[in-house]
């Protein structure tokens, strides 16, 4: 029986039939899927794009969740209006340091530049993970470690870094994830495009905060070998094989508060967990360090609440009045407090009323966080009124180191860069530019590193990362929070990072001996 063959003469079919056009769908779909935007709109027609003239910026989600992420470099966009005077200044030193390469002045040599990203939200609302306010002092804290890297025009001579020379400069690349990090996935792609070339990418700083999104964007980053510095990152269970850390970890908050709470008498530690129940990293470690430093004073007393912070609310958020009841009951004096720095002053104007249930006694808010006190700022009064404390084991106590008083040896020269780049100094109330700067300088520390042993060269992902676990003994990074160590032993954590406690309203006469983690 003859075959059914088309004949030359019969038309041929579109290319979007058969196995081509099934292979072309499944190819656009897994772009789509993971962040091939970039094809549609990086490079396009423009009609994603945040700004015409910046094409590595687009926009993402719909509806009121639209906003605008990506990587950003030598053209300035404000992600905020808030954010334009920073975010201007960072393009400007990157272009600056694009110059000294390309057309370096008359009988200088051109100079070697690196490019380091600052992976971050750039974008906030009422409930996302980072404040605008935070977002705004961690890029002001992030170009003070860049400017003191490259010795920017208008900076002392004193404050530049000074660490085996001043080469490679350093591009500092602001890469938006969104508000709530979810958009991570493209912009890490973005970013493991960056790493060849004659000026890679050769270090992410920052990482948001402790949520899944930041544990999946470490562990797609360390598959291209990029080694990443979280700035504020602190759940223990947040963690990857290039993932190091400036800030103590949530277990260090809770032994530090253990070191001050047990002067206490034996009558006042009696306490209660108020926990949030969100699938939070930073919120669940949190309460898993209070109940094994802690298991003493809390024992079984313990009561849970939905948050506000972030895209998984889930339920009727920030309600308090079981915690309110079982405190009342139980007559309980110290709280131990595992959420978002959003939700502790809805805590607080709660637990102002416990008069009416009998509770006469002041009571304290137990935290570990950095900046909660600074979110709860509206309520300072509220807080003398009814006798409520909060009690807050943070990474920086700024305040305090402004005033001389227990400041790091790190802390004077940033103090200085900061306010020469005409930052105020009530930028750095929430600690996020100090932690910032940190996480860029850790990345310029080791990178400078490699260069010093190796002339002019520019380094790469591998021996940035080689040189990140050998920042101890000699090579201690002298930050601004305090002088931090790592080694190929310490999971990502620093060691000897000062762990301040801080005491709102005032603050402690008598502070007690210093927490450092181990």
């Amino acid at each position: 029986m003859p075959l059914n063959r088309p004949s030359p003469l019969d038309p041929v079919p579109p290319w979007w039939k058969g196995l081509r056009g099934i292979a072309a769908l499944v190819l656009v779909l897994a772009l789509l899927a993971g962040g091939g935007f970039w094809l549609l709109g990086g490079d396009g027609d423009g009609e994603d794009r945040c700004a015409e003239d910046v094409p590595g910026l687009v926009l993402a989600g719909a509806g009121d969740d639209r906003e605008c992420i990506g990587v950003m470099n030598e053209t300035a966009y404000a992600f905020d209006p808030r954010l334009n005077d920073v975010t201007e200044k960072i393009a400007a030193e990157n272009r600056r340091v694009r110059d000294q390469w390309e057309k370096p002045a008359a009988g200088r040599t051109p100079v070697p530049y690196v490019k380091v990203a600052l992976l971050t939200p750039m974008t906030a609302s009422d409930s996302s993970v980072l404040p605008i306010e935070e977002i705004r002092s961690s890029l002001e804290g992030a170009y003070t470690a860049q400017c003191r890297a490259n010795a920017c025009p208008g900076l002392s001579a004193v404050n530049a870094i000074g660490i085996h020379g001043r080469t490679p400069q350093i591009q500092l690349v602001l890469a938006s994830e969104g508000r709530n990090q979810t958009h991570w996935r493209p912009v890490v792609e973005r970013l493991s495009g960056m790493t060849g070339g004659e000026h890679p990418l050769v270090a992410v700083a920052g990482m948001g905060v402790s949520v899944p999104e930041t544990q999946r964007a470490a562990d797609e980053l360390a598959k291209h070998k990029i080694p990443a510095i979280g700035a504020v990152l602190t759940a223990t269970n947040v963690g990857s094989e290039r993932l190091f850390k400036v800030s103590p970890s949530n277990t260090d908050y809770a032994k530090a508060l253990r070191k001050r709470l047990d002067r206490l008498p034996a009558e006042q530690r009696r306490g209660y967990l108020v926990f949030d129940s969100r699938d939070d990293n930073f919120v669940r470690t949190m309460r898993q360090a209070y109940d094994e430093v802690f298991a003493d004073y809390i024992d079984k007393r313990r009561v849970s609440f939905v948050g506000t912070t972030g895209p998984r609310t889930e339920g009727m958020p920030s309600l308090f009045f079981n915690a309110f009841n079982n405190i009342c009951l139980t007559k309980s004096e110290l709280v131990f407090w595992a959420g978002r720095g959003r939700d502790l002053a809805d805590l607080v104007r709660s637990l102002s009323s416990r008069s009416q249930c009998g509770h006469d006694k002041p009571i304290t808010i137990v935290v570990g966080s950095q900046g909660a006190v600074q979110q709860a700022n509206d309520v300072m009064g509220l807080l003398k009124d009814s006798r409520i404390t909060i009690l807050e084991a943070s990474a920086t106590d700024t305040g305090q180191w402004i005033r001389g008083n227990g400041a790091p040896s790190g802390f004077k020269p940033f103090l200085q860069g900061f306010r020469d780049l005409k930052f105020p100094d009530k930028e750095l109330s929430d600690g996020y530019a100090v932690m910032h700067h940190d996480s860029v300088l850790t990345a310029v520390w080791a990178l400078r590193m490699v260069t010093g042993q190796t002339g002019r060269e520019t380094p790469g992902v591998q021996d940035v990362f080689n040189q990140l676990t050998n920042l101890h003994d000699a090579a201690v990074v002298p930050a601004a929070s305090g002088d931090l160590s790592f080694d190929d032993a310490s999971g990502g954590w620093p060691h000897n990072k000062p762990v301040p406690i801080i005491q709102a309203p005032g603050g402690a006469a008598d502070p007690g001996p210093l927490y450092k983690t181990q």
